[in-house]
């Protein structure tokens, strides 16, 4: 059986009636009928049946209590045991807490390390929840500039003054979708840690890495005194946006103690909820198969896509997306925008992209958008077609 009918096989087909009425967060639910949302970082597919089966079965027995302040024991050490056998880490389970959702985490951790002032180093582009989490904790931001694509030490470097205090990072990168090595992690956790700085890094997109390639989670690089602070969630490799789990792994248990008395866990303010560590829980022990078939079909999606758009006058992707699930081409070369190019491509194209503008991804990401890839092969072709066939009316002048 071929790597594209394995993936079929094992990944349902998506409800698309059911997705026009729950797919919100400018997806299915969020814009008009007809058109092709391939926007934000949520896949279309259903759930892996093994998610579904370990909800059902806890819910047979209806008491829905508060759980342990820090999260449940089996998806602490769920957590704890993705990072060693995938991630490349040595994590204590007694340092994972359980939050809702990785985007309140990246908020939480930044409150509770930054102070009013702190100047903070926050890659440019990025996801705007890295930005904006570091704002809302009062920290001054400094953007660390890619160098043709890639974050290096030697940019990094130009960005730290004395006045730093952390580095936020996104690792895969969103929306680029680069990947970091063995080597460039630790080179960056060693350069923080011979400053003392603090890193904290964003790796819910770490379930997506394709083509076989190793990750390096931050939470492997905690010699030489570096002291990473790592967010995870199960958003983007296992579907499960709606149930907005994720988790933060802190340097130690003794820093993750502190951490939840700081944002209020022992006293409720602040948790999870116990049918979402469930499923969790199910994703991260059982649902090998069905992950294994996304990332098949992703890596198949993106090379399918980005020869298509390279097609496409005024496009430019200068090579494949080593990890997440979007695709990032350059438009420049239109002399459009790109907010109002993505304005032209719903309004004669019907379908929806995410423009690269400050306002998602900072400066650094003009003259960009950003594409989804997981949805059908069938959705894509037909967004594609479109985009094609309505290609001269979005680019008139």
């Amino acid at each position: 059986m071929s790597s594209a009918a394995n993936a079929h096989s094992v990944l349902a087909s998506p409800d698309f009636d059911v997705l026009r009425e729950r797919a919100y967060n400018l997806r299915w639910a969020s814009v008009e009928p007809g058109v092709i949302p391939l926007t934000a970082a949520d896949p279309d597919f259903p759930v892996a049946p093994e998610v579904v089966e370990a909800i059902a079965n806890y819910i047979a027995r209806p008491h829905l209590c508060y759980g342990p302040a820090a999260g449940l024991a089996p998806f602490r050490e769920a957590v704890a045991a993705h990072f060693n056998v995938n991630k490349g880490a040595q994590v204590d389970p007694c340092s994972v807490t359980a939050t809702n959702a990785a985007a309140s985490a990246i908020a939480l951790v930044a409150r509770h390390l930054l102070r009013a002032g702190d100047e903070v180093i926050v890659q440019d582009p990025v996801d705007f929840l890295v930005a904006e989490s570091v704002r809302r904790a009062g920290g001054t931001i400094r953007f660390w500039r890619h160098d043709r694509g890639r974050f290096t030490r030697h940019t990094l470097r130009a960005a730290v003054t004395e006045k730093t205090r952390a580095i936020f990072v996104c690792h895969p990168h969103n929306p680029m979708g680069t990947l970091w090595s063995d080597d460039e992690v630790r080179g960056i956790a060693a350069f923080a840690a011979e400053r003392g700085l603090a890193i904290v890094s964003d790796e819910v997109w770490s379930d997506t890495v394709l083509d076989g390639r190793l990750f390096t989670s931050f939470a492997a690089a905690q010699q030489g005194g570096a002291q990473p602070w790592v967010i995870y969630g199960l958003s983007k490799g296992f579907a499960l946006a709606g149930l907005r789990i994720g988790a933060v792994i802190a340097p130690t248990g003794k820093d993750a103690d502190a951490f939840r008395a700081d944002a209020g866990f022992d006293h409720t303010i602040e948790g999870a909820s116990t049918i979402s560590q469930v499923a969790a829980t199910a994703a991260l022990e059982k649902c090998g198969a069905w992950q294994n078939a996304f990332l098949e079909h992703i890596a198949a999606q993106r090379v399918h896509a980005i020869e298509r758009l390279r097609a496409l006058d005024g496009v430019e992707i200068s090579e494949l997306t080593e990890a997440t699930f979007v695709v990032f081409p350059r438009i420049t070369e239109t002399g459009i925008d790109e907010e109002e190019f993505t304005q032209r491509i719903e309004r004669y194209a019907r379908v929806r992209v995410v423009a690269g503008s400050p306002r998602w991804f900072g400066n650094g990401a003009r003259g960009h958008i950003r594409l989804s890839l997981a949805t059908t092969p069938q959705t894509l072709d037909e967004a594609l077609d479109r985009m094609q066939r309505s290609w001269s009316k979005i680019l008139a002048r």
